[in-house]
Parts: structure tokens; C-alpha cells; sequence
């Protein structure tokens, strides 16, 4: 039940779904939650993730609630914020060049982890279908709101599909970077498969290079009727930088991409973006955007004043 609040900018006919507001950060806690909870059942001791952050760092958490010994494969390029996480929880991190970006390695790495004989934890339908239905709740919280349009990113395309199956008859947008399009580039195309591709975007968190759950997303794409919407990795950061200084909202580059779908397409009636992510994933992204502040003794804090 995390908020759901009116655009200061738009009014009413603009919503922000906060999944930021979750506990670990990100909308992953509802996968990890449930996830978790299954595998102790099943007294299940030790488990290995993939994930580009989010999902390790939600995982670590319920791990450690649980007494499970939790091993994460990351890219090595994976933000600070959600390393972070992942190691206060006392997970293990194991970080692969070329991991969620290069589609051969990425397989290479996926190869590997299913012959482990280990618990393999992906917060995708394909590998973890109980845990991603689960994910489905974020709609049905939507539904008392009457959107006519929801937002949402895609990486993998387990989320979307979560999304667009809980919601009913809501048109729901697929927003994917123009350098990771797996599933937007196929619907414009109208293949009926997902593409798989170099990733190049900057994006972390959508950087999912090889078809997990994307053609399952394509195909709820078409069923649905929404629109598959490519943005650029610039017109994502514009869109976290009018967040969080009109906004108000902390949140990383991946949970301001639904936001910079529905700036590009600004379709008519109620519209709601999904905000999967909090700020402090990824502090980098943060610390890139230029800010106005001063260090001055107790004499120079009227001239500051007098000079703004």
C-alpha cells in the first residue's frame, strides 16, 4: 500500500505510484517478500540472484529476516547505493564485466547459476512465477484511482506484465531505453518476439539484454492495447531532475522512466507512472546534477544572502 500522490506539476491528471516508499527502496519488495517466503516453506537454507541492483538488494533484506545465506551476481558496474544494500544485509556480491550487458555473457552467467543446485532467485515469470504474480498487487492498489493509462518500465518484462495483468482493461505503456528496446523495438516492428541486444544504455535497473520475460511482455503488450514507448537515456535523466526538484520525489534513473513515457506521449484522461525505485539506489545519478551551495564562515552568510 505504498502512496500514490497527484503531480504537483500536472494535477490529478498525473499520479506517481511511490514503490520508493517500500522498505528496501524499490517494488522489488514485493517479489522478494513473497519469494522468501515460499522458499522457507520449503526450508530452503542458501539462495543465488541475478540482478541489476533492486532485486538483490530487496532479496538481501528478506534473506536476512528469514536466516538464509544469499548470494547476488550483479553487473560489474552496478550502482553504489544498491551494492550498499546488498552488503549491510550481509549478502555476498559477486560482480561479472559484461553482465545485463552483453547478451552472450549475460546467458553465459544464467548457464552457470542453473547448475549450481542452489536456490536461483530472478524476479522474472520465467524463473519465479508464485513470487511475480505477487508483484501484481501494485495494480490492483491503482484501480480505486480510475487511471485510463499507467506507466510503467521495462527491463526484463516480468513487471509489466505483473502490471498489465492485474489491472484489467487500463491501458498500461511499456517505457523501455531506446539502447535496451527489447520489447518496444519488436511491438513497432510488430514482430512477434522479443529482440535480443547489446545493451548501451545508461539506464540501471532496464539494462536486460536477452529475452527473460520480454516476449511474455510483448505478448501482454499486444493484449492489452498499450503503447510501447523508447525513450533516451538523456530524456530519463531530464525526467528524474524535473522529479526531484518540481516533484519532490527521490528517485533514481529507472523509477523516473515511466515519467519520461508519459512526457513523450501525454495521452489524454488520468495517467499514473510508476515510481519503482528510490533516490539512494543510485547516488551516482545524483551526484551528476548540478547544484548551488556555498561554504562560507558566520560574516559571509549575509553576503551570500545579499548576493542571491
Amino acid at each position: 500500500m505504498t502512496p500514490c500522490v497527484a503531480s504537483a506539476e500536472h494535477g490529478d491528471s498525473l499520479l506517481f505510484k511511490l514503490e520508493s516508499c517500500q522498505p528496501s527502496g524499490s517494488y522489488k519488495d514485493r517479489f522478494a517478500a513473497a519469494e522468501v517466503e515460499r522458499l522457507a516453506a520449503l526450508g530452503v537454507k542458501r539462495v543465488v540472484a541475478t540482478s541489476s541492483g533492486n532485486t538483490g538488494s530487496a532479496l538481501a533484506a528478506y534473506c536476512a529476516r528469514a536466516g538464509m545465506q544469499c548470494a547476488v551476481v550483479v553487473n560489474a558496474d552496478a550502482p553504489t547505493g544498491k551494492l550498499a544494500q546488498m552488503r549491510a544485509h550481509g549478502a555476498r556480491v559477486l560482480r561479472v564485466r559484461g553482465f545485463t550487458v552483453d547478451a552472450a555473457v549475460t546467458e553465459r552467467v544464467f548457464e552457470v547459476l542453473r547448475g549450481l543446485g542452489i536456490s536461483l532467485v530472478v524476479s522474472a515469470f520465467r524463473y519465479c512465477p508464485e513470487a511475480m504474480a505477487a508483484v501484481s498487487s501494485v495494480a490492483r492498489e491503482l484501480i480505486s484511482f480510475e487511471p485510463a493509462h499507467v506507466f510503467v518500465p521495462v527491463g526484463g518484462g516480468g513487471l509489466y506484465t505483473a502490471v498489465a495483468r492485474g489491472i484489467g482493461s487500463v491501458r498500461v505503456h511499456a517505457v523501455q531505453p531506446e539502447g535496451c528496446a527489447t520489447v518496444v523495438d519488436a511491438w513497432r516492428a510488430s514482430e512477434s518476439t522479443a529482440r535480443v541486444v547489446q545493451s548501451t544504455t545508461r539506464i540501471s535497473g532496464l539494462s536486460v539484454p536477452n529475452d527473460i520475460d520480454a516476449t511474455l511482455a510483448l505478448s501482454t503488450l499486444y493484449a492489452n492495447g498499450g503503447e510501447g514507448v523508447a525513450v533516451s537515456d538523456d530524456e530519463v535523466f531530464a525526467a528524474q531532475r524535473l522529479m526531484l526538484s518540481r516533484e519532490g520525489i527521490y528517485c533514481e534513473p529507472a523509477g523516473a522512466a515511466a515519467y519520461a513515457g508519459w512526457l513523450k506521449l501525454r495521452p489524454e484522461g488520468r495517467s499514473v507512472c510508476l515510481v519503482t525505485g528510490h533516490g539512494f539506489k543510485d547516488p551516482d545519478s545524483i551526484a551528476a546534477i548540478p547544484f548551488d551551495d556555498s561554504l562560507v564562515d558566520a560574516d559571509g552568510v549575509g553576503r551570500w544572502f545579499a548576493n542571491a
